[in-house]
C-alpha cells in the first residue's frame, strides 16, 4: 500500500477518533502514530520540568525516563483500547450513553496509566509495591494526574473526532448528491436512449403498408430493417456502453429504412476505420446526429442529398463527423434543438469537459462533430 499524503492524513484522523475504531490504512501505522504522540509528550514534559527545576536535574536522564514512562503508558492505553473494542464490540461502544462514554474513555487511560507505570518501574528495576509503601500519596497523586491527562486527551481526541466526523459527513453528502445527480442523469439517458420518435415509427409502418401491394420485396426489406433497428435500440437502451461497430450497424439500419422511404433523394456513406470499430462507445450517440441531418437538412430539400458518417482517431481523441449537403439549420435551430441539447448533456455527464459537440455550417449543409477522449472512450 502506498503511503500518500491523503492516506496519512486519514490514518491520523482515525487514530485520533478513538471512539469510532474505524481505522484507516495499515494497522502498524496506528502504532507509529502512538509512538509519535508518546515521543512528543515526553519531549514536552521534559521541557516543562527543565523550565521549572532545570538546574537540579540531568536533562538526558530526565528525557530517557520520560520516554520510557511515556511509551509504556501510551502503548498500554493503546493496547487496552484495542482489546476492549474487540471484547465489547464497536457497535456496543458506539451505543454508549454520554456518561458511559466518559467513564470508558477516561477509565481505560487511568487503568493503562497504572499498568504502564508498573511496566516502566519494572524495566528500571524498581518495585512499584515498595514505591507505594514508601509513599502512599503516590496512588492519589497518580490518580489525579491520570484524570487530568485523560481529560486533556479526551478533549483533544473529541475535537479531532468532531472534525473527522464533519469531514466524513461532508464526503457522504457529496457522495449522496453525486449519486442522486447520476441517478437522475441515468434516468434521463435511459429515457433518451429508449426513445423511438413516433413520427418516424408511424411513417415507416405506413410506408410498409403502402409498399405491400406495389413492391412487396421493398416492404419486406423495410420491415426487416425496422425490426433490426428496434432490436438494436432496445439493447442499446439497456447498456452503459456499446461498441463503435454496433453503433455503425444501428445507423446503417436506420439509413437503409430512410433510403427505401426517400428513394433516390437519399444517399449515404459510412467511413469508419477498422481499428475504430472495436472501441467502446456510449449507445445511441451517433443516430441522433444522423436523424438531425435527415430531418433538418435532407427531408425538407426537394432533391434530397447525401449524408456521410466519418470517424477519425488520433493519439488522444476519437472523432465522429456527420456531414450533410442539405438545407442546414434554420436560425431557430442553430443550437441543435432539443435532441442535440440532450446529447450535450449526455456527453457532459459521461466525460465532463473532455468531450465536445460542435456544429458547423458547410454551405451547403451542416457538419456536426463529436470529440471524445480516447482513453475514456
Amino acid at each position: 500500500m502506498t503511503l500518500d499524503l491523503p492516506l496519512l492524513r486519514a490514518s491520523w484522523r482515525s487514530w485520533c477518533s478513538v471512539s469510532s475504531f474505524d481505522r484507516v490504512g495499515p494497522a502498524w501505522l496506528q502504532y507509529v502514530w502512538t509512538f509519535f504522540f508518546n515521543t512528543v509528550f515526553a519531549i514536552l514534559l521534559t521541557l516543562a520540568v527543565l523550565v521549572v527545576v532545570g538546574h537540579r536535574v540531568n536533562a538526558r536522564d530526565l528525557f530517557l525516563a520520560n520516554m520510557l514512562f511515556s511509551h509504556c503508558i501510551g502503548y498500554t492505553i493503546h493496547v487496552l483500547l484495542e482489546l476492549s473494542a474487540r471484547l465489547l464490540g464497536k457497535t456496543r461502544i458506539s451505543s454508549f450513553s454520554w456518561w458511559q462514554r466518559v467513564a470508558y474513555f477516561c477509565g481505560v487511560p487511568i487503568i493503562g496509566l497504572y499498568i504502564g507505570y508498573a511496566i516502566a518501574f519494572a524495566l528500571r528495576g524498581q518495585n512499584i509495591v515498595e514505591i507505594v509503601q514508601r509513599s502512599p500519596s503516590f496512588i492519589a497523586g497518580t490518580f489525579f494526574l491520570a484524570i487530568l491527562i485523560s481529560a486533556i486527551l479526551y478533549q483533544f481526541f473529541r475535537q479531532e473526532a468532531l472534525v473527522a466526523m464533519a469531514e466524513a459527513e461532508r464526503e457522504r453528502e457529496r457522495a449522496r448528491a453525486f449519486a442522486a445527480e447520476k441517478q437522475s442523469l441515468d434516468a434521463q439517458l435511459r429515457a433518451l436512449q429508449a426513445q423511438i420518435e413516433p413520427h418516424f415509427l408511424f411513417n415507416t409502418l405506413a410506408n410498409v403498408a403502402s409498399l405491400i401491394d406495389s413492391s412487396p420485396q421493398a416492404a419486406r426489406r423495410m420491415l426487416a430493417q425496422l425490426i433490426e433497428l428496434l432490436r438494436a435500440r432496445l439493447g442499446a437502451s439497456r447498456a452503459a456502453f456499446a461498441s463503435v461497430a454496433q453503433e455503425v450497424e444501428l445507423v446503417r439500419a436506420y439509413l437503409d429504412i430512410l433510403a427505401i422511404r426517400m428513394g433516390d433523394r437519399l444517399h449515404y456513406s459510412i467511413d469508419v476505420p477498422a481499428q475504430v470499430l472495436p472501441l467502446p462507445l456510449p449507445p445511441l450517440l451517433l443516430q441522433p446526429l444522423v436523424e438531425n441531418a435527415i430531418r433538418h437538412g435532407l427531408e425538407p430539400k426537394v432533391e434530397g442529398g447525401h449524408v456521410k458518417v466519418v470517424a477519425t482517431i488520433d493519439a488522444q481523441t476519437l472523432r465522429f463527423d456527420v456531414v450533410d449537403d442539405g438545407l442546414g439549420f434554420a436560425p431557430t435551430t442553430a443550437g441543435g434543438g432539443v435532441g442535440l441539447a440532450n446529447l450535450r448533456e449526455r456527453l457532459r455527464g459521461l466525460f465532463g469537459e473532455r468531450a465536445r459537440l460542435s456544429i458547423e455550417e458547410m454551405q451547403p449543409g451542416t457538419r456536426v462533430r463529436i470529440e471524445l477522449p480516447l482513453p475514456a472512450a
